[in-house]
C-alpha cells in the first residue's frame, strides 16, 4: 500500500455537511421539476431525474457516515454528475465546437477525480485548481454564460439543481483530507474496490477474478465433499476438557476450532465473492441455526459468533457458548429475529421489492452494516449438526443472498467394525460430515490444503490447546 495515497473526510468538517445539504438540494429540485414538467419520455426520466437525483443521494449519504474511512465512495457519484453536467452542456450548446468543449471538459475532470481519491494522483490540488478554474470561465466569460441561461426562463428547478450539483463536487473536493503515507506494520486502509466488511482481493489470477461473471450464483459455483472422521482419539479429548471444567464441550466445538486454526493457516478460506468481485472478510464469524428446545414446536433462531484466528479451543468454546445462552434464552430474540418478525407483517408484493433492494444494496455494498452484523447468510461459515438430530450429514445448499461462503454439516456418530493390524476385528466410531464450498474463492489446490489440515486438527485436537505461532497473512 506504500504507492497509495488515501483521503478521509472527518464527519465533523463543515464541507462534508455542505456538500451533502447541497446534494438533498440538487435531487429535491430535479425531482420538483419532473413533477412540473409533463411529456418527458423514458430517456429524459432516466438521464435526466433518476440518474442524477440517485448520484446526490448517494453522495448525501454516504459522504457523511464512510467519509471518515471511505471517502473513495464519492468517486463513482461525482463521476456521474460530472458526466450528467457534460450532458446538460451539450443539450444547451447548439455548436459543434462548444459540445466538444463541454464532453473535453467533463471527461478531463472526471479522470483527475478519479485518479486522485482512488489513490494515484499524490494531491488533490490539480482536481480543485481545474475545477476552479473552470468554474470562474463559465462565471465570467459572457458567451458560456448565456449557453447556460438559456434554459433559466424555462426550467428554474433544473439550473438550480445543476448550480447545487456543482456546489456540491466543490465541497466534496474542499472536505478531503490526506491521510499520512502508509507505512509497514500500519493497519490496513481501505480503498477504492475495498468494502466495509472485507478487502479487494487484487493479486488473484485473471481466470479466478473472471470466474464469478460467468457463474454468477453461488449455488452454481457449489463444490461438494464428504469425509469420514474416526473419533475415538477426539471422543478421550472431550471428556478430558469436560474434566477441566468446559461442561458441554463437545464435537462442535472441536469441528469449529479446527475450522477457526485452519483459517490461521490457510486465509484464503475466509474470501467471498460480493458483487462479483472477491474479497477477503475482516472478521472469521460463524453462523449456525438453532433451536431454543429439542422439539418441533420450538422456534428457530440463528447466532453469530465472532472468532479471532489465534483462538484456542477453549477460546472457541467460550465464545461459542455465550452465544449459544444468548439465542436459547427465554423471550431473548437477535436482531434478525426482530427484523423478520416486521417483516412478516408486510404485503407480499412489498417483501418481494424489499428482497430485491436488500439484495442490490448488497451487490454495490450499501448494505447498512447493522443489518449485515446479524444476517445469517453473511460470514465466513455456516454450520449445521445433524448429529443432534440423530441422522447422517446433508449436503446444504449455499445461499445466494449473502457472502457465506462454506457451508459444514455434520452427522451422528456410528461404529464400524474393522480389521486391526493383527487382523482382529475391532469397533470404530466414526462421525461423517459434508462441505459445500464456493469456488469462487479460491481454487481446489486450496479447498484441498484446507480440508487435509482440518481434518488433521480434528483428529488430533490437543494441538489446539496452545495459540498457532503465527497467523498468515492473506495476499493483498
Amino acid at each position: 500500500m506504500s504507492n497509495i495515497t488515501t483521503y478521509y473526510a472527518a464527519r465533523k468538517n463543515p464541507f462534508v455537511w455542505l456538500a451533502a445539504l447541497l446534494s438533498v438540494i440538487a435531487a429535491v429540485a430535479r425531482i420538483v421539476f419532473a413533477a412540473r414538467t409533463g411529456g418527458l419520455d423514458f430517456t429524459d426520466v432516466v438521464v435526466r431525474i433518476i440518474l442524477p437525483a440517485a448520484a446526490n443521494l448517494a453522495i448525501a449519504i454516504r459522504l457523511p457516515w464512510r467519509g471518515e474511512k471511505q471517502f473513495y465512495v464519492t468517486v463513482v457519484p461525482v463521476v456521474l454528475l460530472t458526466l450528467y453536467l457534460c450532458v446538460a452542456g451539450v443539450s444547451i450548446s447548439g455548436s459543434v465546437p462548444m459540445t466538444a468543449l463541454c464532453i473535453i471538459v467533463s471527461l478531463v475532470f472526471a479522470a483527475l477525480y478519479c485518479l486522485t481519491f482512488m489513490g494515484k494522483l499524490n494531491s488533490k490540488l490539480l482536481a480543485l485548481i481545474y475545477f476552479l478554474i473552470v468554474g470562474v470561465l463559465l462565471a465570467i466569460d459572457p458567451i458560456l454564460r448565456s449557453f447556460l441561461t438559456r434554459s433559466w426562463p424555462f426550467n428554474k428547478a433544473l439550473f438550480i439543481s445543476d448550480a447545487a450539483i456543482a456546489g456540491a463536487i466543490l465541497f466534496c473536493l474542499l472536505a478531503a483530507r490526506k491521510m499520512p503515507p502508509w507505512k509497514e506494520g500500519d493497519p490496513y486502509r481501505l480503498r477504492f474496490g475495498d468494502r466495509l466488511d472485507g478487502r479487494r482481493v487484487r493479486s488473484m489470477p485473471i481466470m479466478s477474478k473472471v470466474t464469478p461473471f460467468f457463474m454468477a450464483n453461488r449455488l452454481g459455483r457449489s463444490n461438494y465433499i464428504e469425509d469420514s472422521l474416526e473419533i475415538s482419539h477426539v471422543e478421550k479429548y472431550i471428556r478430558q476438557k469436560r474434566k477441566e471444567g468446559l461442561k458441554h464441550f463437545g464435537l462442535t466445538h472441536v469441528l469449529v476450532a479446527a475450522y477457526v486454526r485452519t483459517v490461521a493457516e490457510v486465509p484464503e478460506l475466509n474470501r467471498f465473492v460480493a458483487g462479483q468481485r472477491i474479497y477477503h472478510r475482516y472478521e472469521l464469524s460463524l453462523n449456525m441455526v438453532v433451536k431454543k428446545e429439542m422439539n418441533k414446536n420450538s422456534p428457530d433462531s440463528s447466532i453469530k459468533v465472532l472468532f479471532d484466528p489465534a483462538d484456542t479451543a477453549e477460546d472457541v468454546y467460550n465464545k461459542f457458548n455465550a452465544a449459544l445462552e444468548i439465542a436459547k434464552g427465554e423471550g431473548i430474540t437477535n436482531g434478525f429475529d426482530s427484523i423478520t418478525y416486521v417483516l412478516d407483517y408486510l404485503p407480499a408484493v412489498i417483501m418481494s421489492l424489499f428482497g430485491l433492494l436488500v439484495r442490490v444494496l448488497d451487490y454495490f455494498s450499501l448494505l447498512p452494516m447493522a443489518l449485515e452484523k446479524v444476517s445469517p447468510f453473511h460470514g465466513s461459515l455456516f454450520i449445521t449438526s445433524m448429529g443432534s438430530l440423530g441422522i447422517p450429514p446433508i449436503y446444504h445448499h449455499l445461499y445466494d443472498f449473502g457472502t457465506v461462503p462454506v457451508f459444514i454439516a455434520f452427522g451422528h456418530k456410528y461404529t464400524k467394525y474393522e480389521l486391526d493390524k493383527e487382523g482382529q476385528t475391532v469397533p470404530r466410531k466414526y462421525m461423517d460430515y459434508k462441505v459445500v464450498c464456493d469456488e469462487g474463492i479460491c481454487d481446489g489446490f486450496y479447498y484441498a490444503t484446507a480440508m487435509k489440515k482440518m481434518k488433521g486438527y480434528m483428529s488430533h485436537p490437543e494441538k489446539m490447546d496452545v495459540p498457532p505461532e503465527k497467523v498468515v497473512e492473506d495476499a493483498n
